[in-house]
């Protein structure tokens, strides 16, 4: 496990309220550095101060097989770092840019970029790599149910071929940054709607990826735990994991007054910094 998630479980179990994102220490810099970054090529004409892009979309469209456009000639660029909410009505292309985004999909023109991988080129071999940089949150959680809440976030380095003797250590460690230590024995069915969404976080930070995609993540919870959860998404995009969240909820969109990038009909129809501003 890399130095950002133990940093990360550290602050926030000190911490009583947000603060101001500090910077990331040398062994989270030193992590980004690991892949290379596609969508910013070193150039000596660069100024210092140049942001890092975790996600970058050129001239995309993307037309199912059976004719439909998804998305039409959508640009968008996500700052590492950043916070973003994905809003629009139903069938508007958010659940489409997701797909392209994690390489469910392949886009049918233009360019994909994220965590330093160009998407649309990537071969085969290489996709897990890609999915190791994101961690994706569902709205159902798709927790394994016969596992426990150790077991299912396990489950994701298991299946990437982590070394046994690293699991158990980094497996904790995630659980401690959710706040779900002692259910760590516990099996989905005994868990609450937010304990089922915690644990579905600590499994997407497992791998201490560099961006968190979460899918209408607080969609079947109340207000108050859905709060919580966004509070948690909050704290990581702090430590300087980049966030897009795709979201209905207007509340939480309109209180937090983060970029909001909006989607009609397959495009970008408004990218600004405010609130809902429409009723989806």
């Amino acid at each position: 496990m890399t130095g950002r998630l133990a940093a990360v479980t550290g602050r926030l179990a000190a911490a009583t309220a947000l603060a101001p994102r500090p910077g990331l220490d040398s062994s989270a810099a030193e992590w980004h550095d690991a892949e290379p970054d596609l969508t910013n090529p070193p150039s000596d004409a660069a100024p210092a101060s140049s942001p890092r892009i975790s996600i970058a979309l050129h001239d995309v469209t993307k037309v199912y097989p059976n004719g439909r456009n998804a998305l039409s000639d959508v640009d968008l660029t996500v700052p590492e770092g950043d916070f973003v909410f994905l809003v629009g009505p139903s069938g508007a292309g958010k659940s489409t840019l997701i797909k392209l985004l994690v390489r469910d999909e392949l886009a049918t023109h233009g360019e994909v970029y994220i965590a330093g991988f160009e998407v649309t080129s990537l071969r085969g071999r290489d996709i897990p790599r890609l999915r190791r940089q994101i961690g994706i949150v569902f709205q159902d959680f798709k927790l394994l149910p016969r596992k426990t809440v150790r077991e299912n976030v396990a489950f994701a380095l298991e299946v990437t071929g982590t070394p046994r003797k690293r699991i158990a250590a980094t497996v904790e460690r995630a659980l401690a940054l959710v706040g779900l230590t002692e259910q760590a024995a516990q099996r989905p069915s005994q868990l609450s709607g937010g304990e089922k969404q915690r644990t579905a976080i600590a499994r997407a930070m497992v791998h201490d990826p560099r961006v968190i995609i979460a899918d209408e993540p607080t969609g079947n919870l109340d207000p108050l735990i859905s709060w919580e959860i966004i509070q948690l998404l909050l704290r990581i995009n702090d430590m300087g994991t980049t966030v897009l969240m795709a979201t209905h909820n207007a509340e939480v969109v309109t209180a937090l007054r983060k970029r909001v990038v909006a989607l009609e009909d397959g495009h970008v129809v408004r990218d600004e910094v405010g609130g809902y501003h429409r009723d989806y």
